[in-house]
């Protein structure tokens, strides 16, 4: 009689492993790449503003053309991976963003380069749901909200480190060279990610037939246990039909987090992106120095990721419900962003806002996609985050939109803060209609279910 492994279980009650380990490691520095190439831009408008003698507001769409980009390529490779596997399509997206990095330097115009921009877009966003959905898979339940916080945390040290970088490599040898960096580091990543990442566990089991791959992960997880090849491995998760399947993620109790779990991730990355790429030429124009204008998207970035770390820990400990510290960080942030606009000129009084702005927006941000990509079964995880980037990434498209009008419109700097306060307020909101309709409801909650897939 074939022996039946529960492959959750397994992964839930073992310690974590080098192996796993290995894989978080790995996954945090694609994000980090990741990171690095999205917010380049924002540290070398300044440079490329003055060098092709270009008005702020001209930035608007380029800032857009990479958010856009993401957009599409987080559905459409998140979608094809649930299909054919995550490992084949997290190569190639860090190839082609990698790539179209370099390219990027070498652009002559303003169209050239936001076209450039665009196409080093898709792979950026089809990485990060494959990259997510491994981490939440290979995560023990008890640690996976942490987990998954920190991977996606990558992305805002990824922006940290990528300004501390641009600063000395715009000084010595101009922005061309943010690109080159920004595209060397992934394309140097790609051989150890071929041979070092492995599938995605549950994909295998779903895939069927892939029992002997199964069990070579489970051995490296955990060395004690004895697996053997004519093993029957089972899921404990809601069997979907249709792996992959857009529709599904609007069935069976999912719909009411596709829908506003995700309106608050559009409301948090608007208001993320409109500071990540304004900050900089913002405080440039309110008289600070280009140094300290970029330190404006570093502690940003920085303290968000000390709020992610801090949210998480209270959401695995479970103190309160995750909705009621999301909220709360939400609420706390829009004060903080309000309160920009009051700063004034003074260099600590802006930096404090903006830290305290960056450790609950941010921090509330990273918690949410935790929350989002734990959301979905593994049979549509990969779709399932795809959608939520969409929907969050038009959101990260229309932030710096809206910032180029009203600077167009000649809004300052202080009043630009103060209405860009509007958004956490509005993520507040679809959290809480989140909590009210999923309470009425179990069907949305994964935990209470008994069904199993089993794959012989």
């Amino acid at each position: 009689m074939k022996a039946h492994v529960d492959v959750a279980a397994i992964i839930n009650e073992s310690a974590i492993s080098p192996f796993q380990c290995l894989i978080f490691a790995l996954c945090i520095l694609i994000v980090m790449c990741d990171g690095f190439d999205t917010q380049a831009m924002a540290y070398v408008a300044p440079s490329i503003a003055s060098e092709w003698q270009l008005a702020p507001a001209r930035f608007g769409p380029v800032f857009a053309a990479v958010l856009l980009g993401a957009m599409l390529g987080a559905f459409a490779f998140g979608y094809l991976a649930d299909r054919v596997g995550r490992h084949r399509i997290l190569i190639l997206c860090v190839i082609v963003f990698g790539a179209l990095n370099i390219a990027s330097a070498y652009a002559t115009s303003i169209e050239t380069f936001t076209l450039l921009r665009f196409l080093c877009g898709i792979g950026l966003g089809g990485a990060i749901p494959n990259v997510m959905a491994l981490v939440s898979e290979y995560a023990p339940a008890r640690r996976r909200e942490t987990l998954v916080a920190l991977t996606w945390a990558g992305f805002g040290l990824g922006a940290v480190l990528g300004g501390l970088i641009s600063v000395p490599l715009i000084s010595h040898f101009g922005w061309k060279s943010v690109f080159i960096a920004g595209g060397i580091l992934p394309l140097c990543l790609v051989p150890v990610i071929f041979f070092a990442l492995p599938e995605s566990i549950k994909f295998l089991i779903l895939a069927r037939g892939r029992e002997a791959a199964v069990v070579s992960i489970l051995r490296r997880i955990n060395p004690a246990e004895w697996f053997d090849d004519d093993c029957t491995f089972v899921l404990d998760e809601v069997p979907r039909p249709g792996r992959g399947s857009v529709s599904a993620l609007f069935r069976g109790g999912l719909a009411i987090g596709s829908v506003f779990l995700c309106l608050a991730f559009f409301m948090s990355l608007l208001l993320v992106y409109l500071f990540i790429n304004w900050i900089p030429l913002l405080l440039r124009e309110a008289g600070l120095p280009l140094q300290d204008a970029l330190m404006g998207t570093i502690i940003f970035n920085l303290s968000g990721i000390v709020g992610s770390i801090v949210c998480t820990r209270l959401i695995d400990q479970k103190v309160v419900r995750p909705i009621v510290i999301l909220v709360a960080a939400y609420l706390a942030g829009a004060v903080a962003v309000f309160c920009i606009g009051f700063a004034g000129p003074a260099f600590l009084q802006i930096m404090s806002a903006i830290f305290l702005s960056g450790f609950f927006i941010i921090g509330a941000q990273l918690s949410l996609n935790a929350h989002i990509t734990n959301y979905y079964p593994t049979a549509i995880r990969g779709t399932g985050v795809g959608w939520s980037q969409v929907v969050g990434r038009l959101g990260s498209l229309l932030g710096p939109l809206v910032g180029g009008l009203l600077v167009a419109q000649g809004t300052s700097p202080s009043q630009l803060f103060q209405i860009s306060s509007i958004a956490p307020l509005l993520a507040c909101v679809a959290l809480l209609i989140f909590a009210a309709f999923s309470s009425r409801s179990s069907g949305g909650d994964k935990t209470a279910v008994e069904d199993r897939i089993s794959v012989e």
